[in-house]
């Protein structure tokens, strides 16, 4: 039996299939996984030697079928499932021959599109993180709910009670006079958003309790407009730093960098890519309102842009957006705390510094730009 190279998977929702393969990409075995049963799959991994590489597409159900294999010795690794669509296409598809392709993408070395593979404690972390993001919307989607029966029934209460969720604002509620079914469809949703605000608060201390044990937590809670909730899911959503070599490879993955779309001589102007983390970009876009109230530099930066875009005031949030992302790079990097500085006087020769050391002493490999910061914040939104 000729040596095993690479154990190419396409994996679906019930089941997955694997196609064992050598160096010159020869087809060694077939088999069909399923998932109902784990102990299949540990005992089709069980077959190989350990440090074998096994890959497979980042798709929704991948970190069992990757913890396992790794559990079992051998190699995970995680294909980037938009590039490898690119690369195969054209091609004809069947479970057969995608895991194939995946397999000679692989053994063809550099131009294998690799993933990042969040390790178990980044997982559980988003995961947390993410809950607790769902359950917010949840009961915005509530309370949005009850006003819009309230409107419909023609009761407007903002002179009552500028909060209807508020104690003020539950006792106007109670005193309403409604109809039976009305006043059981409102209770049921007070209720929800009781049992809703009580699992939003116990995992948000569970959130706090974990910052504190996380000396990168307070360099992101020094940024404007960045407080525990979003540093935690900055943590979470950005993972390893080193995987990002710079801070516009950062602000690429959260879809904060505007990237030029120029044909026949005809500018189309500056867009941010849809491909990105949706939560990552979603929290630096939460943070700006913060940083612009209390950030004289953030408020700056916000009204030159949106001076430039008047029609496209969009434009002006994700600016402060992506240097807040990149702010958070080059901190986290050099391991200080965010500090704002008032302006140098007119004709001083002294660069002005935003960094103070951290007091928690973390420091991080010397990966960022050394141009100082203020310098890099005026060229790096001149093309916004």
């Amino acid at each position: 039996m000729k040596s095993v190279a690479v154990i190419p998977m396409d994996i679906h929702k019930k089941f997955s299939k694997a196609v064992v393969m050598d160096d010159e990409a020869g087809i060694i075995e077939e088999e069909r996984v399923g998932h109902k049963d784990h102990q299949e799959m540990q005992e089709f991994f069980g077959q190989f030697e350990a440090g074998t590489p096994v890959v497979m597409e980042a798709t929704f159900n991948w970190p069992w079928i990757s913890d396992l294999a790794e559990e079992m010795g051998l190699e995970p690794h995680l294909a980037h499932p938009m590039r490898a669509r690119e690369m195969a296409k054209g091609m004809a598809k069947t479970d057969r021959r995608d895991a194939i392709f995946l397999g000679r993408l692989w053994l063809a070395g550099e131009i294998f599109p690799e993933s990042y593979r969040a390790p178990r404690e980044v997982r559980r972390q988003r995961q947390l993180f993410r809950t607790r993001q769902m359950f917010v919307r949840m009961r915005t989607a509530i309370k949005n709910n009850i006003h819009g029966q309230l409107f419909r029934l023609g009761h407007v209460l903002d002179e009552e009670a500028s909060d209807l969720f508020s104690v003020k604002g539950r006792a106007v509620l109670k005193g309403l006079e409604l109809a039976g079914d009305e006043r059981q469809a409102l209770e049921r949703k007070l209720a929800a958003l009781d049992d809703l605000a009580r699992h939003i608060e116990v995992l948000e201390k569970v959130i706090r309790k974990e910052l504190r044990q996380d000396s990168r937590a307070e360099i992101l809670m020094s940024l404007p407009g960045v407080g525990e909730i979003i540093a935690y899911g900055m943590l979470s959503e950005m993972g390893t730093m080193e995987r990002f070599p710079d801070s516009r490879a950062l602000a690429a993955y959260a879809g904060l960098l505007p990237m030029a779309n120029e044909s026949a001589e005809k500018d189309h102007g500056r867009h941010t890519g849809g491909a990105c983390n949706h939560f990552l970009r979603w929290m630096m876009i939460e943070a700006v309102t913060g940083a612009v109230r209390g950030s004289g530099r953030m408020q700056s930066l916000y009204r030159r842009v949106k001076a430039r875009n008047e029609h496209k005031v969009g434009k002006a949030r994700v600016a402060v957006a992506r240097e807040l992302i990149e702010l958070s790079h080059l901190l986290l990097a050099r391991g200080k705390t965010y500090q704002e500085t008032p302006p140098a006087r007119p004709g001083s020769q002294k660069r002005l510094s935003v960094f103070k050391e951290s007091k928690a002493g973390h420091s991080h490999p010397p990966r960022a730009s050394q141009t100082p910061l203020c310098a890099r914040s005026e060229r790096s939104q001149a093309e916004v």
